[in-house]
């Protein structure tokens, strides 16, 4: 791993933004989230690795993986991988579904984290639930719109099919919160098929076209969720802000600038869903996993890829950072050390928690 001070020092000679700090203790700083009390700004953000039975719910093996992770660091919340809200939306046979016949094992899965985190570090962390569908990569590949930057030939659903999904997402929320979640987050990221409605561009129907119609789909399924679960659920998001794709494709990219980000619908997003459903707590991505920015050839340094993370997070506007709590996420590197440059953008109020990867 390279050393701080020549990481800033890389970062300064070719002029981006990179807020590496030295020390880490903005990690342990004390926080709240809708009315909770955090031990510290450490989440954890746990990877699937596909050991759900065959119904998708959680087993011996699963419960043991979130045990040994929630033991080994303290952290304040804990987002669950993602879960998706029926059988044919998995991306792989062994992925979490989250629905009514599941849920008595994800309830074992929620209170064992809880006991192993309080018997560990003497905390109960918030336990968040990811909602998601994987959409043109699931096992039965649906999509939102065939997208020239995106090929596939998956099934373009019906606005029926997306109503019914809608209803689905309600359901699911409920499930989760007769676990004992305390947070329900949608996974609209990495083009899953909430991702992918907001940059349907090219989608007829009241699910594509301009933003209101593109983010419909999103909006309807956090008012459903609403519907069917009651207040002591808090509602989160999992958001790319810039998928690297250019317009007229892209979410959260500029027209002007092939290649700039431009945020000004992601914020306007999260501005809709904070003030209707409260949301508080941001889960950020950036680009889409093994595409790389702008459909390159080649890979970009780990120096380039986290300082456009970074970027972006620090580019919606301050009145949104008022009003919501920013998850910087750990992205595969071995050269950067994660915990300092979650530190930074804690220290320099440009995020609140750094999401470690689990």
């Amino acid at each position: 791993m390279m050393e701080i001070s020549d990481i800033r020092e890389q970062a300064s000679d070719i002029g981006v933004f990179f807020p590496l700090s030295y020390e880490t203790e903005a990690l342990g700083m004390k926080g709240t989230l809708h009315g909770h009390s955090l031990a510290n700004r450490s989440v954890l953000q746990m990877q699937p690795v596909q050991d759900a039975d065959t119904s998708g719910a959680p087993t011996a093996d699963t419960i043991a993986r979130y045990q040994a992770a929630v033991r080994e660091k303290q952290y304040s919340i804990i987002l669950l991988e993602p879960s998706v809200i029926a059988d044919n939306a998995r991306h792989q046979v062994g992925d979490l579904v989250l629905n009514e016949n599941t849920q008595a094992a994800f309830a074992e899965l929620i209170s064992a984290i809880k006991q192993a985190a309080k018997d560990a570090h003497g905390t109960e962390p918030l336990v968040v639930a990811l909602i998601s569908h994987a959409g043109h990569h699931a096992l039965y590949p649906v999509s939102m719109e065939h997208s020239p930057s995106l090929p596939t030939d998956a099934r373009i659903l019906t606005d029926d099919e997306l109503t019914a999904m809608v209803i689905q997402c309600g359901h699911a929320a409920k499930s989760a919160e007769q676990a004992g979640a305390d947070g329900i987050a949608l996974n609209a990221a990495d083009r899953s098929l909430f991702g992918e409605s907001l940059a349907a561009f090219h989608r007829d129907g009241k699910f594509g076209g301009d933003f209101d119609d593109r983010s419909r789909f999103v909006r309807d399924c956090y008012t459903a969720m609403k519907m069917l679960t009651t207040d002591k659920l808090f509602y989160t998001i999992r958001l790319t802000l810039s998928d690297g794709i250019p317009q007229p494709d892209g979410w959260g990219m500029a027209f002007e600038d092939s290649a700039a980000p431009d945020l000004y619908e992601p914020a306007l997003l999260l501005k809709i869903l904070q003030t209707l459903y409260g949301v508080e707590l941001v889960f950020c991505t950036i680009g889409i996993p093994q595409i790389n920015w702008l459909l390159a050839a080649e890979p970009e340094s780990d120096l380039i890829r986290l300082s456009r993370m970074c970027t972006c997070i620090a580019m919606l506007d301050s009145d949104l950072q008022q009003q919501v709590q920013l998850v910087v996420p750990e992205m595969p590197t071995e050269d950067i050390p994660f915990a300092n440059l979650a530190s930074g953008m804690i220290a320099g109020e440009f995020a609140s928690f750094g999401g470690f990867l689990g």
